[in-house]
């Protein structure tokens, strides 16, 4: 018997906007989604249930990230709904802080469920509010600013890589929680690109040394590598002279949409309004000269328009979110098409891949599961000198989201307002 087409383990619905942000976060077990008309959801990834919901920007949200597992970063752009620009503009990026015990304060009814006045609904703690262009709908890149990482039970400075407000083909970098502008790469006057669409930021590590990186892809869809030099003071003198270009290639001919890193650091891969898939090596430390290149390995997918690409943690594979309400799989070594995900009618924006490490994938080996304690799932305490074991079912709870955690999952999201959740591979 042929096997049936894949289907969804699970659609999450609530949203009335398009979802353009996805990002699973604390130990994968909440997934936040961010739609147009400014509305975030965290959904609990073990109920499959809505744990909060708040009206975060007055514009549709570009883009979710974590700074740590209980501090949350969007980032908004002009309000754009149902093909209609409305007066409303945000332009920001806030910082939310989202703890576990403080989830029970903040509203479960979804936008979709009722009409909701925003202004009688809780938010979150809001920590920070730093103004960013968001003109080119390009989303922020974000890095730890130290390389030693983070300290336990403290949250790093970050950098955060936007488009420059002035400078349409230029790019920012912030410092947070400073909120100040600390340096800023310009466009080529001689040689303009267009808009930046896509950036992405990190630190390659080659002991004893490391070195900020910054990749971006343009309108015109050119793709270049930036390596930054001396601090980050964000002095005058500094500005657009402490970056040095070391690669430049054009694989596609239209705007790229995305621009990400391998978790490995080694490569990257960028997607466009074309049809292509481009993967490229990030040069070495000791390549300091502009490197004109053509692109490691290059697919043609005959499917144009692919956004939203992210790659799984473990580097084996990539999705992308394609405008024809596809969501395609691909290996990332051979960069050949694994699967075609069909569920959504209209066109998909955005996908996201649990972060799953190694060692939590389950052990199904014997027929069960080893139970370890999710860092947001917290047991009865019993009283002092008073040894209670957990009940019935506060164990099946527990397990329950301590098996939720460890799937593997993909979510996309896109026009429909409805979020897919698969567990494939």
């Amino acid at each position: 018997m042929e096997q049936g087409p894949t289907v969804p383990a699970y659609i999450l619905r609530g949203h009335e906007a398009p979802v353009h942000a996805l990002h699973f976060y604390a130990d994968n077990s909440f997934l936040a989604s961010g739609d147009s008309d400014g509305w975030m959801v965290l959904w609990s990834l073990s109920s499959k249930r809505p744990v909060a919901v708040w009206k975060a920007h007055e514009a549709g949200i570009l883009q979710i990230q974590h700074w740590t597992k209980d501090r949350l970063i969007s980032m908004a752009t002009k309000r754009h709904h149902d093909g209609r620009h409305s007066h409303g503009r945000d332009h920001k990026l806030r910082v939310w802080q989202v703890r576990p015990e403080t989830l029970a304060s903040l509203s479960r009814k979804l936008p979709a469920e009722e009409t909701i006045s925003t202004s009688d609904l809780p938010h979150p703690w809001l920590l920070h509010s730093l103004s960013v262009s968001a003109l080119n709908f390009c989303a922020f890149s974000m890095c730890n600013e130290d390389t030693a990482g983070e300290a336990a039970g403290e949250a790093p400075p970050q950098l955060i890589a936007s488009p420059n407000g002035l400078d349409s083909g230029g790019i920012d970098i912030f410092q947070l929680p400073s909120e100040k502008r600390v340096s800023q790469i310009g466009s080529d006057k001689n040689d303009p690109t267009g808009m930046v669409m896509a950036v992405s930021l990190w630190h390659q590590r080659d002991e004893p040394s490391s070195r900020l990186v910054l990749a971006a892809g343009y309108e015109d869809g050119r793709v270049t590598v930036h390596v930054h030099q001396g601090d980050l003071d964000g002095s005058t003198q500094a500005i657009g002279q402490t970056w040095k270009k070391v690669l430049i290639a054009k694989p596609h001919i239209q705007p790229v949409l995305s621009v990400k890193i391998l978790p490995s650091q080694s490569q990257f891969l960028t997607s466009s309004a074309d049809a292509s898939i481009a993967k490229f090596s990030v040069p070495t430390l000791s390549e300091t000269a502009v490197h004109e290149t053509r692109p490691e390995k290059a697919v043609n997918t005959k499917h144009a328009g692919q956004q939203g690409l992210s790659i799984r943690s473990d580097g084996r594979v990539f999705a992308t979110a394609g405008w024809d309400g596809r969501v395609r799989v691909y290996s990332y070594r051979t960069m050949k098409e694994l699967a075609v995900l069909k569920w959504h009618k209209v066109g998909v924006y955005s996908t996201a891949f649990a972060d799953v490490s190694s060692e939590d994938d389950v052990d199904v080996s014997n027929g069960s599961e080893e139970l370890t304690s999710s860092p947001n799932t917290t047991p009865p305490t019993p009283a002092p000198g008073i040894s209670r074991p957990m009940s019935a079912l506060d164990l099946i709870k527990q397990k329950r989201e301590d098996k939720a955690r460890r799937i593997h999952w993909l979510a996309a999201g896109g026009k429909d307002g409805k979020i897919s959740l698969w567990d494939i591979y």
